[in-house]
Order: C-alpha cells, then sequence, then structure tokens
C-alpha cells in the first residue's frame, strides 16, 4: 500500500501533558503534521517562544503545520480587540513556523452575515496570510452561514484569491446534508485545500446538536457508520492529495493515554486509506487449499501397533 501523511488535528492530540511532550508523542505516532489553536499559539508565545517550538517540530518530524481557525476575521459590531489581536498572533506564528495554512471559520453567530459582505476581508486576510508564506483555507460548517461544502467552495471561487482556499471536513460536510455525488460536482477542485476525516454514526445521537456531535462524537475513521474509502476516491478525483487531517475526539479516545489515543488514530486512518488504495486493483489470488489433516482423535493407528499392544499386555498379564 502507498505511504501517506497524516495530520493530527487539534482536537486528536489534545491534553494535559505539556505541549512539548504532545507534540513529540504526536511525531513518535507516524504523523507528518499538526493543527495549533490559538490557546496553544498565544501559550508558546509567552513561554518557550515560536523558534524554539519549529525546532520541536523539526525533531519530531513535523512538516505540514494548520493554525487557527480564526473567527470573525470579517467586518461587523461583534468583532473584538482580542479577535484582531489573534490575527495578528497567527500571522506572526505562519511566518515563524513556516506554516503551511490558516484556518478561518464561517460565521456561527445568529442570524449571521451575507457571505456576499465577506468577501473584501476574505480578500484582505488571503493577502495576509501569502505574505507570512501560508494558504488561507475556511471551514465551512452546517450550522454557520456557509452550511455546505459547496455553498463555501462557490464562495471561494467567487472571491476568486489565489491564496483562498476550502477544506472539506468529512464529518461538516456529510452532517450538512452532501453526499459523495454532490460533493464530486458541486466543490471546484481549484478551490480544494485540505481535508479531514472522522467517522460518525448513522444520526446524530440523541439529546445532541450538530455542534455538541461535532466537538464529542467524531469516531475513529472506519468505526462509524460512513463511506470514508469512498470520500477519500471522491476528493482524490477533484485533485486533492497530501496531508490527511485527522480529527477524532470521543470520551473513550479522550481517556486513553497520549501516545496510544495517537497511534490508535494513525492506524485507523491509515486502515481507511489503504481501503481507497484498493478498491479497483485486481482482487488477491485466492488461497491455495489443501486436504485438511488428520486430527489426532481421528487417528486411527496400523494393525501392527494394535498386534503389539496385544503381545505387550499378554506378556505383562495385563488384560487387553
Amino acid at each position: 500500500m502507498q505511504e501517506h501523511d497524516l495530520l493530527a488535528t487539534s482536537w486528536t492530540w489534545a491534553g494535559v501533558e505539556p505541549i512539548v511532550e504532545r507534540i513529540r508523542a504526536v511525531g513518535a505516532a507516524g504523523f507528518a503534521g499538526l493543527s495549533l489553536t490559538l490557546g496553544d499559539l498565544h501559550e508558546v508565545r509567552a513561554t518557550i517562544g515560536f523558534a524554539e517550538l519549529r525546532r520541536v517540530l523539526d525533531g519530531s518530524g513535523i512538516v505540514w503545520v494548520q493554525l487557527g481557525p480564526l473567527e470573525r476575521w470579517w467586518t461587523c459590531a461583534g468583532r473584538t480587540a482580542d479577535q484582531d489581536a489573534d490575527r495578528g498572533v497567527v500571522l506572526e506564528a505562519a511566518s515563524s513556523l513556516s506554516a503551511w495554512q490558516v484556518i478561518a471559520r464561517a460565521d456561527t453567530t445568529l442570524p449571521g452575515i451575507s457571505p456576499a459582505a465577506m468577501i473584501d476581508d476574505w480578500l484582505e486576510l488571503a493577502g495576509q496570510a501569502a505574505k507570512v508564506g501560508a494558504q488561507l483555507v475556511l471551514e465551512p460548517e452546517p450550522w454557520s452561514n456557509l452550511p455546505t461544502v459547496e455553498r463555501a467552495s462557490r464562495f471561494v471561487a467567487a472571491a476568486g484569491h489565489p491564496n483562498g482556499g476550502l477544506l472539506v471536513d468529512a464529518m461538516h460536510a456529510l452532517r450538512g446534508g452532501s453526499t459523495l455525488a454532490s460533493i464530486q460536482q458541486g466543490v471546484a477542485p481549484a478551490t480544494l485545500a485540505a481535508v479531514e476525516l472522522s467517522d460518525g454514526l448513522l444520526h446524530t445521537p440523541a439529546g445532541m446538536t450538530l455542534a455538541e456531535e461535532s466537538r464529542e462524537a467524531r469516531h475513529l475513521p472506519g468505526a462509524g457508520a460512513w463511506d470514508l474509502p469512498g470520500f477519500v476516491r471522491t476528493v482524490r478525483d477533484l485533485g486533492y492529495d497530501e496531508p490527511w487531517g485527522v480529527e477524532v475526539r470521543t470520551a473513550a479516545h479522550r481517556a486513553m493515554p497520549i501516545g496510544d489515543a495517537l497511534r490508535t488514530a494513525a492506524a485507523a486512518t491509515r486502515a481507511v486509506l489503504d481501503a481507497a488504495d484498493a478498491y479497483g486493483a485486481p482482487a488477491a489470488p485466492a488461497m491455495p487449499t489443501t486436504p485438511a489433516p488428520t486430527s489426532a482423535v481421528d487417528f486411527e493407528p496400523p494393525a501392527s501397533w494394535q498386534r503389539s499392544d496385544r503381545r505387550r499386555d499378554a506378556d505383562t498379564g495385563t488384560p487387553a
């Protein structure tokens, strides 16, 4: 099977251990990338610094670095000074860490801004990200003003900035009502820039909102009800390649030691990618068949053995 680069999203490698220890666990589990949240970035900036973090990443074999997500990056009354400061920290970190991508969320407030009113701010942010060497990617969510990956793709395409792209999260896409066919037809290949894999149940668990399910019920790839190998083939057909984001978050997964949790997530994801790789390949040859060996309990000793036993019994006086 092929080798694949995996990227551990922030939830997949979250834990109580120090950030340096967790990053090393990410690398030891075979991941080639990770996502750093705003909380991570503020912590690092106030402690070890971004230059030291880059050395830790290099020592752990981490080459793909995502940052964010940024919220309220568009002009609106609810935008705060802290959110403007977050943008500055993310762009500073992107430059220092040679980040691959910066993630921006769609508007999850109510009633929500019109996507058309966000385009100028998107263009500005995409340009700022380009100056520090990172691509800006939009993450649509079913409870946002861009609830489907198809609509988000149209937004990115309409904005037209060469440094803007789309993040397609399997859970957000499928819970948003998309199908593999609609993704194939409705996502412009030129916009597709990142993919995240997780699995889910057939229906959202009773008593959970979609947002709560996204936070608490992201199952290991291959452990749920979704056709993830088909999803992988669909985004590949659109031109996506590497890395494959892995976003797992369940109570059972969080209860595992960080190293075990990461190794389990990596192995499960590689199994899904192997299944996608194998699709359409010639079937494996049938295993050769041979007669089953005679069981010891069914073994019938030769007649000579029986005669010898009788003679021995006679010589010793033991009844045959």
